[in-house]
């Protein structure tokens, strides 16, 4: 249906356009009835299509063009400022539609604010050597004066915006034709004020059918498929270099040809550039709790010193390094500590074990509590300088810990193994210490 409706409404615009070239008059028929009709049609078949904002965003542009032909059909000098609402409300409706392309999610926030710092950021250059010398353009400000320049202004932002977000998809017929849609859109738009300067206009102008093709166009619409997560970001990262860049060189030169360039181009650029700082405060707060999440995932909660997992990773970084050695630590009789005095009171003695161990520790040893009562080291050392500092965590808790105001002595069962060719490094210390541990108990 959709391609259908698109084909009969290229068909009636070139009817339009034909018997524009026959009998360049206006006339009611033709350029209030059929013209707007296109427009009104393809606003409906959005809405059937469930597409509600963007049919919603050319019934009001087509309810806004029927009053402006029915007046200028009436040889009316200007028509009330009100019937422009629907030309205003068009481009609000038109952004909202493309920007459901983005979901919820933290990342994909970070890729609107990309798509709105490349959208300004070429709008305003554009903006700043398309839009001048229009003389209607410039002058005093008053509500159509800004009407005039919202118009081309947002025409660029809309078209800027677009394309930047489908280049998050793969390249399909309907994505080139509905971004050529947006881009013949705003070049008529910007034509359409040229000639109105100079007074030229009239209803029934090629300029109609400019944005009657252009409409035809923009209401084209299928499923999208992304692309790779790094072809997005490789774009990204090159067009907001690129519109960051053209922001500054815009309020530049509008500081150096003031009265050569649009004014009104230094509104995106300050927005581009703002976006930008917003931006980039977000990526270093999401790199700050990235950093706090992988030191959380790393650290072990109770003790603040580093967990299992830590522990394997530095083992891995490890594997072709230098002589290492691995040291797992089991501490004796810790369970009764804990069936006497309860699991906080086990839990403070962990912290201070913890403590004497980093003390005693030399820099080049990595500490991590594995899980309950067992510490394990990884350190750089060959196996007799392993085992000394085996009798100095030993040593360590010689002297007492106290618990409720109670002295409690423990001691700490150690097995030491040597990183050699073949051995699994974790399991080796793990079997030397339950070969301690059983030696204790005779």
């Amino acid at each position: 249906m959709w391609l259908s409706v698109r084909a009969a409404c290229i068909g009636l615009l070139s009817a339009h356009a034909i018997e524009r070239i026959i009998s360049p008059e206006p006339s009611f028929f033709w350029d209030l009835l059929i013209y707007n009709l296109i427009v009104l049609v393809l606003a409906v078949t959005l809405l059937i299509e469930s597409e509600l904002l963007l049919g919603i965003g050319f019934a009001c542009w087509g309810l806004s063009s029927i009053s402006s032909s029915w007046f200028a059909l009436n040889h009316f000098s200007d028509s009330p400022i009100i019937l422009d609402l629907g030309y205003v409300l068009f481009f609000p409706f038109l952004i909202i539609h493309f920007l459901k392309f983005f979901d919820s999610t933290p990342k994909s926030k970070i890729q609107f604010l990309d798509a709105a710092i490349i959208a300004l950021g070429i709008s305003s250059f554009l903006t700043a050597f398309a839009l001048e010398p229009i003389p209607n353009l410039e002058g005093s400000i008053n509500l159509r004066n800004v009407l005039n320049n919202f118009y081309p202004i947002s025409d660029v932002i809309l078209c800027a915006l677009v394309i930047t977000i489908f280049s998050k998809y793969k390249i399909s017929p309907v994505n080139i034709l509905q971004g050529f849609g947006f881009l013949a859109f705003t070049l008529t738009d910007i034509k359409f004020f040229w000639i109105s300067a100079n007074e030229e206009y009239s209803l029934g102008s090629w300029i109609e059918s400019g944005w009657m093709f252009a409409l035809i166009l923009i209401s084209l619409h299928k499923d999208r498929i992304s692309k790779k997560e790094s072809e997005n970001q490789l774009f990204n990262q090159k067009m907001i270099i690129l519109s960051i860049f053209l922001s500054f060189l815009t309020l530049g030169s509008l500081t150096i040809w003031s009265n050569s360039l649009s004014k009104f181009a230094a509104i995106p650029a300050v927005l581009s550039l703002i976006m930008a700082f917003l931006r980039m405060s977000i990526a270093l707060k999401d790199s700050q709790n990235l950093d706090v999440e992988h030191k959380l995932a790393r650290t072990d909660e109770l003790t603040g010193i580093a967990n299992r997992r830590s522990l394997l990773a530095k083992l891995n970084d490890a594997e072709f390094g230098p002589t290492h050695c691995m040291l797992l630590l089991d501490l004796d009789s810790f369970k009764e500590i804990n069936d006497l005095f309860g699991h906080e009171a086990g839990d403070a003695v962990l912290r201070e074990v913890a403590r004497r161990f980093e003390q005693v520790l030399p820099s080049n040893a990595f500490l991590a509590r594995l899980g309950g009562d067992e510490f394990g080291v990884l350190v750089h050392a060959d196996f007799q300088q392993a085992t000394e500092i085996s009798k100095r965590l030993e040593l360590s808790l010689s002297s007492p810990i106290y618990v409720d105001q109670v002295p409690r002595y423990l001691s700490v069962s150690i097995g030491v193994a040597e990183k050699t060719p073949g051995i699994d490094l974790i399991r080796a210390a793990d079997e030397a210490m339950y070969k301690v541990k059983g030696a204790g108990q005779l």
